[in-house]
């Protein structure tokens, strides 16, 4: 099969051709280029048309939470199997809207591993999953009584905890290691280290929740390979990771967006005093990524998108609109989409596999409306997905 359009982004953060498209054999790109030259060079192959539209490769989320219900008006109801329909769900308007793969860094036991078997077997239609399982945190500390996390104390249960979590096949670890409103740091450094230590020992990548001081150094010092959030990071220590090869997971829109709510129900009903501590610490978030990111964006570090989603009421939220915040922040609308196609897809160990259009990739694969190249908030208009090559149902 060719597709064609009048703009084709390939991913790299810099290349878009005009009326260009891609021969689709299999699962992979066989070949891509001029429209006119590739109809020439195959004309016995059906041709896909989408006229004043933007192929791009299919976006990545390095940050979600597939059935989260912790937080939903009617939570209670939310036993393993409607929690399974609600991932499932989750997944599925993921892939919808374009994203064909997400690493999901935490979730109740099993969760994924389970969804990621069922789209393997054809029973749902999801996208790629990576995952870590449950995060590890500290007794008592940040969602400590969630099913999405396991609560550890000092190196020898974090070995353990880490095993465990490999033994459900994870590929990541994830560590939560701040509160979102305090300057507190939760593990201490022994624990941070032990964290990727044996994640790495295991063949895993580590990735931390850190939203401040001095937890973000200690993560950074620590080797973590994704550090999570990380409002108020410094150009300096951007500069320390991009030394040492770590990437930063942005998730600006949630932050924003989740603000921008609570303000509004502070002014309709007034809140206790945990409450505005809570909206205190947003704000200074947002804050945060306005004053610091324009600059960090510049020392070079790697960034990727992720969205922090999906939750109650934000279930229609995908990485194109943290990609709008990224431009909000200053990047160029190519940089901003090569944070959710080649940048993740290196973090991820699949440079060249996914995230790009390239001859040899993996047909994973965004129609969105025209001008995207231009217009980052065109990734918000879906015209057709592919998975591994094939269309999805829409």
């Amino acid at each position: 099969m060719i597709i064609s359009a009048q703009t084709l982004i390939t991913g790299d953060g810099k290349t878009v051709l005009k009326d260009s498209g891609l021969l689709i054999k299999n699962n992979k790109i066989a070949a891509i280029g001029q429209s006119a030259a590739l109809l020439s060079a195959y004309p016995n192959e059906q041709h896909m048309d989408y006229g004043a539209a933007t192929i791009l490769p299919g976006l990545i989320d390095m940050h979600v939470h597939l059935g989260f219900s912790p937080g939903r008006r009617d939570e209670k109801l939310y036993g393993d199997h409607l929690t399974a329909y609600l991932a499932q769900n989750d997944a599925w308007r993921f892939l919808a809207n374009g994203v064909t793969t997400v690493r999901d860094v935490a979730s109740p036991n099993g969760l994924c591993r389970n969804l990621a078997l069922a789209a393997a077997k054809g029973f749902v239609q999801a996208p790629r999953i990576f995952y870590c399982n449950q995060a590890l945190v500290i007794s008592g500390g940040i969602d400590w009584n969630l099913p999405t996390t396991v609560q550890v104390d000092g190196p020898q249960e974090i070995r353990k905890a880490v095993r465990e979590q490999v033994k459900t096949g994870a590929t990541w670890i994830k560590a939560m290691a701040d509160c979102r409103t305090h300057g507190l740091a939760d593990f201490a450094q022994d624990e941070l280290d032990m964290i990727v230590k044996e994640s790495h020992w295991r063949g895993c990548q580590a990735a931390v929740h850190a939203n401040m001081q001095p937890a973000l150094q200690m993560c950074i010092d620590a080797g973590f390979d994704t550090i999570e959030h990380a409002c108020h990071l410094t150009v300096a220590q951007a500069e320390q990771m991009a030394k040492k090869g770590l990437a930063i997971v942005s998730t600006f829109f949630v932050y924003e967006h989740l603000f921008g709510l609570m303000k509004k129900e502070e002014a309709r009903a007034g809140l206790l005093y945990k409450n505005h501590q809570e909206i205190a610490a947003f704000g200074g978030n947002v804050e945060a990524y306005l004053q610091n990111y324009p600059e960090i964006y510049k020392t070079g570090v790697t960034i990727v998108a992720g969205t922090d989603c999906p939750f109650d009421g934000l279930e229609h939220i995908t990485v194109a609109w943290e990609l709008e915040c990224m431009v909000m922040c200053g990047m160029t609308p190519l940089q901003a989409i090569a944070a959710a196609t080649s940048s993740p897809a290196k973090v991820l160990g699949m440079e060249g596999e996914i995230g790009i259009l390239a001859a040899g990739a993996i047909a994973d694969i965004m129609v969105a409306e025209t001008g995207a190249d231009t217009d980052i908030s065109a990734l918000q208009k879906v015209k057709d997905v592919y998975l591994d090559g094939t269309r999805v149902s829409n």
